[in-house]
C-alpha cells in the first residue's frame, strides 16, 4: 500500500489532535466529481507503507493530547487486500484502547459490511464517515465537511444494534 500523507497533531480530521494517514488509491468509477484528491487516485502515488511508516504513527499515539488515528484517502476501503491497515487498526486497538480511530469512505456503511474484510476493519473503527461526496450537496457547514448525503456513523453501536446509529462528537446519538 502506498499513501499520499500523513500529518502528525491534526486538528482538521476529527475530534482533538489527532495522527491522519492519506492512503493513496481509489477504485471508484466514474471517481467523485469534485475529488478533492485526484492524484491520490492512483495506488501507486505517494510513498509505500513501510515499518518504519507504521512505527512513526503508532509514536504519535504515545502523545497523551493526541486522540487517535483518522484514516482517508484515496479510499481506505480499497486498500485492504495487503493487510496493513487492519494491522495496523488492530495494533492500536491493543495499545492504545484509549484513542479513537476515524475513518473515510466513499462507500456506505451498508455495501461495506457486506464485504468480510472491509467489515473485519469496522470492526477496529469508531467513526465512519461514509457515502460518495456529491459536488452538489456540498456542504461546508457540516461537521467534518463534505456532502449532505454523507452521515458521520458510531460504527460499533451501529454494529451491535444492526442499524445506523450516528455518531456526534463525543455523543452517539
Amino acid at each position: 500500500m502506498n499513501y499520499a500523507s500523513i500529518f502528525f497533531d491534526d486538528t482538521v480530521n476529527g475530534i482533538g489532535f489527532r495522527t491522519s494517514l492519506f492512503v493513496s488509491g481509489c477504485s471508484k468509477n466514474p471517481p467523485c466529481k469534485g475529488c478533492w484528491s485526484p492524484l491520490a487516485r492512483g495506488f501507486d502515488y505517494g510513498m509505500p507503507y513501510t515499518e518504519d511508516t507504521k512505527e512513526s504513527i503508532l509514536d504519535s499515539l504515545k502523545k497523551q493530547y493526541v486522540k487517535g488515528l483518522s484514516i482517508l484517502g484515496g479510499e481506505p476501503m480499497d486498500n485492504l487486500g495487503d493487510g496493513v491497515l487492519l494491522d495496523l487498526v488492530k495494533e492500536i486497538r491493543t495499545k492504545f484502547p484509549q484513542k479513537t480511530i476515524f475513518c473515510w469512505s466513499g462507500y456506505t456503511f451498508e455495501e461495506l459490511i457486506k464485504d468480510p474484510i472491509r467489515l473485519e476493519f469496522l470492526k477496529h473503527v469508531d467513526m465512519l464517515r461514509d457515502g460518495e461526496y456529491i459536488e452538489s450537496l456540498k456542504d461546508i457547514a457540516q461537521y467534518l465537511s463534505g456532502s449532505k448525503n454523507q452521515r458521520i456513523i458510531a460504527v460499533s453501536e451501529s454494529l451491535k444494534q444492526n442499524k445506523i446509529i450516528l455518531y456526534n462528537n463525543f455523543i452517539i446519538i
